[in-house]
């Protein structure tokens, strides 16, 4: 099923076109569809290998339920392939279940609001079907960092204390089922673990106070700062799965855009950016890509023909053989008193298919097939 006035295709925009021309070759449209050409596989890809190609074909999803609870799915990528129920979260109102899946496909983290103001952290094992609850009170809206073998987990932890604002980040230690705390920032804005370095030994924060949006790491027990992103605000973060880039979405306070996409080369401190007309939102990596795909209305990947309420897509994340990725398509309302309808798709570049319709729910990541 197809939102009303949208074309079962997507196209890449004008905007960007000379960019792409200069790192990639441009896919010919094929089927009504126009993507990203692929592309040379680099040394920035995500541990695994072939298993990973053969074996993470399924994704990770959770869909709202009658009884105040989300029911977590995995389902092959495979076009009509049946969703198999593998956890049961009980959920606050509102507070929908929250998640992402690790590198290797075979763990699940989930944040979650049984009652109160702080989440939960749990681990879904996806062959075993069996939850692990992880010690301590999480941000119901942190972001999630796994670790590359998927041993270790980073989530945030904020409080008021003394009447400062206290941030913490927290590493779970899968195995032993323990938690600690590895970095501290007082009056922060915001705090989020985006992810680790390929080898494990680095775990890469952003923070974002009165200074700006910086980038912290935390190696060998200390914490030191890396770069500035922006002098004002950022969001969207995505580490690439090298761990070498890492794209953002700086949010501007003024002009023709709001929203604008750029990338930080963590190596050396660079950051560019990349053009668009309209406001990107959301990143993404395909694999083997050296730029990231941004979403949103100058996004990368665009509806052929939006309706007349407009509408865009923010790509999630894609396979890791490339050659699918899941998006959400946003179909803004008539005017702003209306809620934008958001649908979870499972996109190739011949086809689309929808998987979730239901507010509330969200998709967790590619894991492990289940048959």
């Amino acid at each position: 099923m197809l939102v009303p006035g949208v074309r079962h295709g997507l196209h890449v925009p004008r905007s960007l076109i000379p960019l792409v021309l200069g790192t990639v070759a441009v896919a010919a449209a094929i089927v009504g569809w126009a993507v990203f050409a692929p592309r040379q596989i680099t040394t920035d890809n995500a541990p695994g290998g072939a298993n990973l190609l053969a074996e993470v074909r399924s994704i990770a999803y959770s869909v709202p339920a009658d009884g105040g609870v989300d029911h977590i799915f995995v389902r092959n990528a495979s076009a009509g392939a049946e969703p198999e129920l593998v956890a049961v979260i009980p959920h606050f109102p509102g507070f929908h279940a929250r998640g992402a899946a690790s590198p290797l496909g075979d763990r699940i983290a989930v944040l979650s609001v049984a009652s109160g103001v702080f989440a939960s952290l749990s681990v879904i094992d996806v062959t075993a079907r069996e939850t692990l609850a992880i010690p301590g009170s999480f941000d119901y809206l942190s972001a999630l960092a796994w670790s590359p073998d998927g041993r270790r987990l980073a989530a945030a932890q904020s409080a008021t204390e003394d009447g400062t604002r206290v941030g913490r980040v927290l590493e779970a230690d899968i195995a032993a089922g323990t938690t600690r705390m590895v970095a501290e920032f007082r009056n922060a804005f915001a705090l989020a673990p985006v992810g680790y370095s390929i080898d494990g030994e680095r775990l890469f924060i952003v923070v974002v106070d009165e200074t700006g949006s910086h980038l912290w790491e935390r190696r060998d027990g200390e914490v030191r700062r890396l770069a500035e992103l922006s002098p004002g605000r950022t969001r969207d973060w995505a580490l690439s799965p090298g761990g070498s880039r890492l794209a953002f979405i700086d949010v501007l306070g003024a002009g023709s855009r709001t929203y604008v996409g750029r990338v930080l080369t963590i190596a050396t401190g660079a950051i560019s950016t990349q053009p668009a007309e309209k406001d990107q939102l959301g990143a993404a990596w395909e694999p083997g890509s050296p730029v990231p795909v941004f979403g949103g209305p100058g996004g990368a990947l665009a509806l052929e023909q939006p309706g007349p309420e407009g509408g865009y897509v923010v790509p999630m994340d894609w396979a890791p053989a490339g050659d699918t990725w899941v998006a959400t398509v946003i179909v803004p309302g008539p005017d702003r008193t209306v809620r934008p309808q958001e649908f979870i798709e499972l996109q190739t570049r011949s086809s689309r298919e929808r998987i979730a319709t239901e507010p509330g729910s969200s998709f967790f990541g590619w894991v492990r097939s289940l048959d």
